[in-house]
C-alpha cells in the first residue's frame, strides 16, 4: 500500500476517528489486486468525531477541493445542500501540491458509516486494526454506480470470486 495512504489511515486511527474505508482501498484490502491512489471513507457524522476528522485533514495539509470550508461538514443543513444542489456524493480533501493525496468523505446515506459498519471487516496493517467495508457491501455499492465504470465492473467480478471462494470453504 502507498505510504501516503498508510499515513492518512494511521493518523485517523491515532486521532480516534470512527471511520470505515470503502472504495478502491477497501477492495485492495479485501484481496483484489488493483491500483488506487485516493481513499474513500465513511465517517461517523457525530460532531466530535467530525471535528477530529477535520483536525486530521488539517494536520495532513489536506484541504477541501471545493471552495467550501471543512467546517461546513459540522452543519447538517450544509451537507444536505451539498448533496441536493451540487449532486455531490463525496466531500473531497486534497493536497494541492501532491493531488494524488486525496480523501473522499462519503456524504450520502447509502455510503454512510451507519450503513457500512454493521458488517464491516477489520484487517491488521502493521499494528493497526483498520475497518473496511465488507466484500458484500462493496459489491452492493459498486453495483449502484450508474453508469458503471470498467474498473467497478472488474472489482465486482473479482470481489464476487473471493466471496464465492469463502462460501465454498
Amino acid at each position: 500500500m502507498e505510504n501516503h495512504l498508510k499515513k492518512i489511515i494511521f493518523s485517523l486511527i491515532n486521532a480516534k476517528v470512527q471511520f470505515v474505508i470503502a472504495g478502491g482501498v477497501a477492495v485492495v484490502f479485501q484481496g483484489v489486486e488493483r491500483l488506487t491512489m485516493d481513499i474513500d471513507i465513511a465517517v461517523n457524522m457525530d460532531r466530535d468525531n467530525l471535528r477530529r476528522f477535520i483536525d486530521v485533514m488539517k494536520e495532513l495539509q489536506l484541504t477541501p477541493r471545493a471552495p467550501i470550508s471543512a467546517e461546513s461538514l459540522l452543519d447538517k443543513a450544509k451537507i444536505t445542500m451539498i448533496i441536493n444542489e451540487k449532486h455531490a456524493l463525496v466531500f473531497t480533501f486534497i493536497d494541492v501540491d501532491q493531488p494524488f493525496r486525496q480523501v473522499d468523505l462519503f456524504l450520502t446515506n447509502s455510503h454512510s458509516y451507519e450503513n457500512l459498519i454493521p458488517d464491516a471487516d477489520v484487517v491488521k496493517i502493521q499494528d493497526y486494526n483498520v475497518v473496511i467495508a465488507s466484500k458484500k457491501k462493496l459489491i452492493e455499492l459498486k453495483k449502484a454506480i450508474n453508469p458503471p465504470r470498467q474498473k467497478d465492473l472488474i472489482d465486482i467480478n473479482e470481489l464476487q470470486k473471493l466471496l464465492d471462494l469463502e462460501n465454498n470453504e
